[in-house]
């Protein structure tokens, strides 16, 4: 770039954002200037592997920077846009031949000459030193389409109607932002939470910032024919703090994603009637899964939503809009006894011939599913595309007629939304006539001999869940999702969310899977069912031992815990007293305490610090707080004593009431200097301990 460019851009930086003419401004320009872009193409032809592309042109305007490159198929344009806390850089990819296309593309930003102190962070708790030697640091998930495990119905000899197919290539990032730092500077990058795609990011410690998106362009989709675009947020972070306050900083870059609007919060009742549970005021329902249609015998008969306003309790209405499920018998039938007449019910037929989804072979995706929630204990299940503008009686407009409006015009207070991530949401779509209404990009699938372009199920699952909720918001109402693993683009629509589970669940997957759904939530509530082991020993032999357990891990977090049942279907846990019973002193201790911690805003900076490393802890609560909470967990088999260290100026804490232990409510000593606080903890095996600072 010419010098003339350069001094423009440093100009044009200092009036948007208020920066000085340092160093800062002069890594970002580095940046963007050395930012090159590579392309592997999986159709037309497959390359071995990824080419770097020309460089077009670059240019500059009253907006930023934009970049240019090109080769035989593609056009690749990046616009690099200057705000007062990040750079925002959206692309764009064109076909230039008019042909369909499937590609991953390959956004690479040189950081310089980052050689010393490199460190990179794969989640909240794990930052490493780079080693200069290694290719890659990344933290991928396999992203595959889902083996039916009671089989498909659609297979046509060796193939399996698509099932078990890779997502792009089948692998995407698990946070949708990346960390790495160096000599006291962190970098961060991440994706737009509200542009569902399939994306991964990663350092590479000879190049820089990796980011790649599996991307398809087709003539079919009408709003971006033959194209496809992306967004990335450029900031710097705290890296002091790492991943921490890296999230921190992109919590900040897309604050409507992560505000909080629920103003009641407690746990998660489903299905059972809420007044035939005797004082169920012991419990902290807040938030109850239920259907217009449904009464509460225990309040007159009178319809569940009325009686759950009676108790102050959120009602959300109970949908499942992203597969059709019809009962069968005989779990042989055929493919084309499926679609025959013989077998869709009249009232699904036009719908399905709109909303259906197609496999890889033209067929619908179709799954066999163990049903207990039907008589027949079998089902087939059709995927469906839930956007909400296909022509005809398409699945939106189905389940708005049928659920969702009559809840509303009860007054419901909110709807909810089962299995967003369970057999459908990675399904691709090849269905050419829904390609018209997508309004994200296309994928593929590396699996394919001949890839072509597909719908990304979950970014139609999104499409629906997003208008529902900017019409239940400007009603002042909310929305709620079950069936939550991680994907990252649902959270920053709804309200809450949460994940049935078992009680065998264990092991660092499920530890960083709780963590994740803390972080990506920021101070939302997150509410869990136990579902497989709520008949355990540990939860109806005394001195019931699980729940303790379990009400100590969810609190560590500050998420809500409840039960369902074993099997979600049958023999509910909240309509047997028995269980109930045996609970409830475990209720009544511990979910004012979560509670407590959960409506004071969970923070991803702790400004603390924890002596030995095998204890994990948090903190809720700002520095304009009365409170500051930490919570301090263990997981460890014998007792753990330690100090605290904490940050009593960034959390403003200059005179202290009192300190105190909460669960065991025991006041505690400390030592106090001008700048940090020290607390000495002892926090029992597999046990949480919950520490309140009271400030004056």
């Amino acid at each position: 770039m010419k010098l003339r460019n350069v001094n423009f851009l440093i100009i044009l930086f200092i009036l948007t954002a208020g920066y000085s003419a340092n160093a800062q401004v002069d890594k970002w320009l580095n940046i963007i200037n050395q930012t090159k872009v590579a392309v592997q193409y999986f159709s037309p032809e497959k390359s071995e592997s990824f080419k770097m592309i020309h460089e077009k042109s670059t240019k500059e305007n009253t907006i930023g920077i934009i970049k240019e490159f090109s080769d035989e198929y593609l056009n690749i344009k990046l616009t690099f846009k200057k705000f007062d806390s990040h750079i925002e850089l959206f692309g764009e990819a064109l076909s230039l031949k008019k042909e369909d296309l499937c590609f991953t593309l390959k956004i690479i930003s040189p950081l310089g000459n980052m050689k010393k102190n490199v460190r990179w962070s794969y989640d909240l708790d794990s930052t490493v030193a780079v080693d200069s030697n290694s290719k890659l640091y990344s933290n991928y998930v396999d992203a595959n389409t889902v083996v039916p495990p009671d089989g498909a119905f659609n297979i046509i000899g060796k193939h399996n109607g698509g099932y078990g197919d890779k997502v792009g290539i089948g692998k995407m990032s698990f946070y949708p932002l990346a960390a790495v730092s160096s000599n006291g500077t962190g970098f961060g990058w991440g994706v737009d939470m509200g542009i569902p795609e399939v994306f991964r990011l990663a350092y590479d410690p000879a190049n820089g910032m990796i980011s790649e998106f599996d991307m398809a362009v087709s003539k079919d989709t009408k709003k971006f024919p033959y194209r496809s675009f992306f967004k990335l947020f450029l900031f710097e972070y705290n890296s002091k703090w790492d991943m921490r306050a890296a999230l921190k900083k992109y919590y900040e870059i897309q604050p409507g994603y992560f505000k909080r609007r629920v103003t009641k919060e407690g746990i998660w009742l489903p299905f059972a009637p809420l007044h035939l549970i005797k004082d169920y005021q012991d419990f902290g329902f807040a938030f109850h899964e239920t259907s217009w249609t449904s009464k509460d015998p225990g309040f007159l008969n009178e319809s569940t939503v009325n009686a759950d306003k009676q108790a102050g309790v959120f009602s959300f209405q109970y949908t499942e809009p992203w597969d059709v499920q019809i009962p069968i018998k005989d779990t042989n039938i055929t493919y084309s006894d499926l679609v025959s007449d013989t077998v869709i019910p009249q009232r699904y037929k036009e719908m399905l011939q709109n909303s259906a989804t197609l496999d890889k072979n033209n067929h619908w995706q179709a799954r066999r599913l163990q049903t207990p929630w039907f008589k027949t204990g079998w089902a087939v299940s059709i995927t469906t595309d839930a956007n909400p503008e296909i022509t005809g009686i398409n699945q939106y407009k189905f389940t708005r007629k049928n659920e969702i409006d009559p809840a509303i015009n009860l007054n419901i207070d909110g709807i909810y939304f089962d299995s967003m991530e369970w057999n459908w949401h990675n399904d691709l779509n090849y269905n050419l006539t829904q390609f018209a209404f997508a309004n994200y990009p296309l994928t593929f699938s590396a699996s394919l001999e001949k890839p072509k372009p597909a719908i990304w199920n979950y970014a139609s699952e999104y499409e629906m869940m997003r208008k529902i909720a900017n019409e239940m918001h400007l009603k002042g109402k909310l929305t709620m999702g079950n069936g939550f693993g991680w994907m990252p683009f649902a959270p920053g629509i709804l309200d809450l969310f949460g994940s049935e589970f078992s009680w065998y669940s264990e092991g660092k997957s499920y530890e960083k899977n709780l963590e994740f759904i803390r972080a990506i939530s920021y101070q939302k509530p997150i509410v869990f069912l136990l579902n497989e082991g709520l008949d355990d020993k540990v939860f109806t032999q005394p001195p019931y031992e699980g729940y303790k357990i379990y009400f100590e891990r969810m609190l560590f977090y500050g998420f809500y815990p409840s039960f369902f049942s074993t099997n979600s279907s049958n023999n509910i846990y909240w309509e047997d007293s028995t269980k109930y019973n045996q609970g409830r002193p475990f209720f009544r201790k511990y979910i004012p305490l979560i509670k407590e911690i959960s409506e004071a805003g969970w923070q991803p900076v702790s400004y603390a610090k924890i002596k030995n490393n095998n204890l994990k802890l948090e903190r809720f609560g700002d520095k304009e707080s009365k409170n500051i909470y930490f919570t301090i967990y263990n997981p460890d088999s014998k007792e753990i004593r330690s100090a605290i260290t904490i940050d009593a100026k960034n959390l403003a804490i200059n005179k202290i009431l009192n300190i105190k232990e909460l669960i065991h409510g025991k006041t505690l000593t400390y030592k106090r200097t001008s700048g940090t606080i020290e607390i000495t903890v002892y926090v029992n095996p597999k046990s949480t301990s919950l520490i309140r600072i009271n400030k004056f």
